[in-house]
């Protein structure tokens, strides 16, 4: 095997891919790494995987509803900043 530096100057594999059969490989992969990152986030409880997912939005109105679900309040250490205003 050559040496490893000496393959990354080769650049990927991929690079000559079709950008559809890339594009189906990186869903495809997003979609697992999410079910394993959930599934590690509901070992600790539906709570704290709601917690998660909320949190690492960007999406105002679902930090809002999670607030809203779970009654939270700017008290609480689990409270997630959002704008009501939007």
């Amino acid at each position: 095997m050559a040496d490893r530096l000496e393959l990354n100057d080769r650049g990927s594999f991929l690079d000559d891919e079709n950008e559809m059969v890339i594009g189906a490989i990186i869903q495809e992969i997003s979609e697992q790494l999410f079910e394993d990152w959930n599934n590690s986030n509901l070992d600790e409880g539906t709570f704290y995987a709601d917690w998660k997912i909320a949190e690492m939005s960007n999406d105002n109105y679902l930090k809002g509803r999670f607030n809203q679900f779970y009654d939270l309040t700017p008290e609480d250490d689990e409270y997630l900043e959002w704008d009501e205003e939007k």
